[in-house]
């Protein structure tokens, strides 16, 4: 109802449903895991865990336990919690780090190589939201995981292309080990490849058996860190070691009788959708879904939002929002 009968996407959706819970991801294998968990007696953080170490396997690109993130958790009284696990700078690092002798950014410094990551929080957080609401013990959520690492996984075409794009990416910024990873016979893996990671196997083994000291302390930390010094990066393993996530106040968001939960800053999704969505109420009844119209308000409506949330948003440890309230105001 409401769509446009000459939108190319009409009726071609699938839906799904389930009774007691679904889980939905970029990989149907990470997908499965995630399922089998909640059906093994889990709840739905056991699910997002054990889903997300999947992830780091099959999805490496996007899932992976090198990068970090956001969760939100919905309580069965309807309460919300808000976990921040973002990458956070290192002790070393500096505001001019990224600029040249002139003050002009240096193309890809930022986002290619060593130099550009910043100290990995998936892990902290992942384990921390185990920690505080999960009921299996974090061994079974991870042993899919690392069964799938060890024994390896049937690589389908959208990561087999996802793949080849990254590791001709990466070739050109890190080292021929670091890369090999990801390869089978020499080259990225096609369609139908069975994809081995016995490294990420072992990683995975040492946070089951040390928790997060499995990870951030160790030979892991050190592989980290040494990986780090031969790229050029500025990564220690004391930085490390004294990364910790935190739990922020979730935003709530009132759009047309409904109520939508988001993440706070750092993130900027919550802020900016609040926004855009307060600007759609204000035009009242709203064109036909998948009409000319309706993308014209919906590109202009980001547009301006996406303008403030490039100048005024930022890390609130760091930064202070006045113009946060605004942005999630209606007024």
């Amino acid at each position: 109802a409401g769509i446009a009968a000459n939108w190319k996407y009409a009726g071609k959706a699938r839906v799904a449903e389930g009774e007691h819970g679904m889980v939905a991801s970029s990989s149907p294998i990470a997908s499965e895991v995630g399922r089998d968990i909640l059906k093994a007696g889990g709840n739905a953080v056991d699910a997002a865990v054990a889903t997300g170490f999947a992830l780091a396997v099959v999805h490496p690109e996007a899932g992976n336990i090198g990068g970090g993130g956001f969760m939100l958790i919905r309580m069965h009284d309807g309460t919300m919690r808000a976990l921040d696990y973002r990458e956070t700078a290192p002790a070393k690092a500096t505001h001019d780090m990224y600029l040249d002798d002139k003050g002009q950014p240096i193309p890809q410094k930022s986002t290619k190589g060593a130099l550009a990551s910043g100290i990995p929080g998936s892990v902290a957080g992942m384990l921390e939201a185990h920690h505080k609401y999960g009921k299996l013990p974090l061994a079974q959520g991870l042993e899919p995981a690392i069964r799938l690492a060890r024994d390896g996984w049937v690589v389908d075409s959208f990561h087999a292309r996802a793949l080849a794009s990254g590791v001709r990416g990466a070739a050109a910024y890190s080292t021929p080990a670091a890369v090999a990873g990801f390869m089978v016979n020499g080259a990225a893996p096609t369609p139908g490849a069975l994809l081995k990671e016995p490294d990420m196997a072992r990683t995975l083994e040492a946070i089951r058996d040390h928790g997060r000291d499995g990870f951030y302390k160790g030979w892991v930390a050190k592989a980290i860190a040494d990986e780090e010094r031969r790229d050029g990066g500025i990564i220690t393993e004391t930085d490390l070691a004294g990364y910790q996530p935190k739990w922020r106040e979730p935003i709530k968001i009132a759009y047309r009788g409904y109520t939508i939960w988001s993440m706070p800053p750092a993130s900027s999704g919550g802020p900016t959708l609040a926004m855009m969505l307060n600007i759609m109420e204000g035009f009242g009844t709203l064109p036909p879904f998948g009409s000319t119209a309706l993308m014209h308000r919906e590109v202009e409506t980001m547009r301006r939002a996406f303008t403030d949330r490039n100048r005024f948003l930022g890390d609130p440890d760091f930064e202070k929002l006045p113009m946060l309230a605004s942005m999630e105001s209606k007024a």
